[in-house]
Parts: structure tokens; sequence; C-alpha cells
């Protein structure tokens, strides 16, 4: 997976997609000269990503490898800045807080926009999904029922209630509830992301839980997503994260397709498919690329 890069492409690349990531960042690109390879972060919804990435590639007759559970985003935006990987799934209100830390963005085209602005020379990213994996609190139908239903319904609540979420849901999020809802929770309970954390809202554990929107758990414990209709949550929609200059116009337009096709609702079906059925990620990315018709 190891690649060295032409001192030349890197240039052509860093002197016609100019400065911090604005414009197209594969306008010029005319390909990479060996395997591209696309790698994913270390969950599964990453590697289904990363497979359907490859998969739309291959389309294109372009030579693909994966490197998939390379870890976490530090590590692999450093591969992708150094031409290890040329393409990888990333989100992009995450990945423009990594970027920017100062960045206020919340909403999909500005979170988009501060993203290509912000981005190093050597990297780019093509255009986001509609899909988006952000964080969402919810509740049980029958907490929703008794007047829960919003972000904003949780202000004159929130010291009866305790919050099931990671250990970095705290630093992250504690005082921006409480400045932008009102919110202090009773209690914040770091339980670990998944089913941990289902089981102890279904168990009463805890009252409100923070999950992920394209968890296949909401849908199949019933479970109610709060809406956040002040936007704390930043967007986060897929998208691809590259080396500048390693996909020529065609491999470009090949990702690009797939990823306007993927909603949120068919990335949830994708990983109930995945982690409920255990279909095999690589079989689940020909169905859907066949689908789209790339």
């Amino acid at each position: 997976m190891r690649r060295v890069f032409a001192l030349g492409l890197a240039l052509v690349a860093t002197l016609t997609l100019t400065g911090c990531g604005s414009g197209d960042p594969l306008e010029s690109g005319s390909g990479s000269q060996g395997p591209i390879v696309v790698g994913s972060a270390d969950f599964a919804e990453s590697e289904l990503l990363m497979e359907i990435y490859a998969e739309a590639l291959r389309s294109t007759g372009a030579e693909v490898r994966t490197k998939g559970r390379i870890g976490a985003r530090e590590v692999y935006v450093k591969a992708v800045r150094q031409g290890e990987l040329s393409v990888i799934p990333d989100y992009t209100g995450n990945l423009l807080k990594y970027v920017n830390e100062k960045a206020q963005a919340t909403k999909s085209q500005p979170v988009y926009d501060a993203l290509k602005q912000s981005l190093p020379p050597q990297l780019g990213v093509l255009q986001y999904s509609p899909a988006e994996d952000s964080d969402v609190l919810t509740v049980t139908a029958e907490t929703a029922a008794s007047g829960l239903r919003s972000m904003a319904d949780l202000g004159p609540r929130c010291g009866e209630l305790v919050l099931g979420a990671p250990a970095e849901w705290k630093v992250r999020w504690k005082d921006r509830i409480a400045e932008v809802y009102g919110c202090t929770f009773s209690e914040i309970r770091e339980l670990q992301a998944g089913s941990v954390t289902v089981d102890a809202l279904l168990g009463g554990e805890v009252q409100v839980a923070n999950l992920f929107s394209t968890s296949a758990a909401i849908d199949r414990n019933n479970l109610v997503k709060l809406a956040d209709p002040k936007n704390m949550f930043p967007a986060q929609n897929v998208v691809p994260l590259v080396h500048r200059g390693d996909l020529n116009r065609q491999q470009t337009d090949a990702l690009n397709r797939v990823s306007q096709a993927l909603t949120t609702t068919k990335l949830a079906e994708l990983n109930k498919r995945l982690m409920v059925d255990k279909a095999n990620p690589a079989d689940l990315a020909k169905t859907f690329v066949t689908g789209v018709g790339v």
C-alpha cells in the first residue's frame, strides 16, 4: 500500500488546485500511476463505505486495493495527506472540526464550504452525500409520548434525566447543550457506543441515549430521535476524502454518483444488513453500486 508519488504529479496537483481546498480538487487530476488504495476507519460503517467506493472505482476499469480498519482520524488523514491512501470515507462536520477547531458552521452546505476552505493543499473532498451519520439523542416511544420529542423540550426536564453517551460526549457537548438548549442532565453516564447504550435506555438505566442517526437499533427498538431545531450537532454528511491528483475525471464522477445515491435511510438499511443480518460488506457494496448504475 505504501506508495511514493512522483514529485511532478504532486506539484501539478498543488499548483492547479490552489490554496486551502478551494474549487474542484481533481479538476486536472491525471490519476494515480499505481493501484488506487481505498481505506477505512476502524468501524463497520466506514468499512462498508470503503467497499462502495472501491466497487465504484473498479467500474471505471481502475486497479483498486482496499486497506480497512486502519485507525482513527488522526491516523488516516495523515495517510491520505502523504499519499499512502487515495480515498477514504469521512464525515463533513467531524472532519471540519479536525482541520479547523474554530469552525462554527453547522448546516450541510456551510459545513462543506468551510471544509473545502480549511483543508491543506494535499487533501480534497468530492461531493458530499445526502446520507448523514450524526449524533442524535434518542428516547423510548413511551418517553416521547410524555412530551419529549425535541431537544428544545429537554430544558425544563433535564434535571430529571440521565443521559447515556460515549466518554467524549461530555467534553464535546455538555457545555454546549446547556448553552443552546438550557439542558443540564442530572447525570451523564459514560457508556460504550452501540448495544450497551441501547440496552441501558431500554432497561431504564438512562432516559436519553446518544446514538448515531444511521444506527439500525433505532428503528429496530422503536426509538424516537429528538429533533435538533437549533442545529447543535453539526451536519455529518458522508464525503470522500482524497489525495489530490490521484483520481481522474471518470473516477471522480463514479464516486460522486454513488455519493448522490446514498441517503441516510439507505445507509441505515445497509447498516442493518451488515450488523444485524451479518451480510458481507463487499457483497452489499456490489449490489448497491450495480443498482446505482455506475
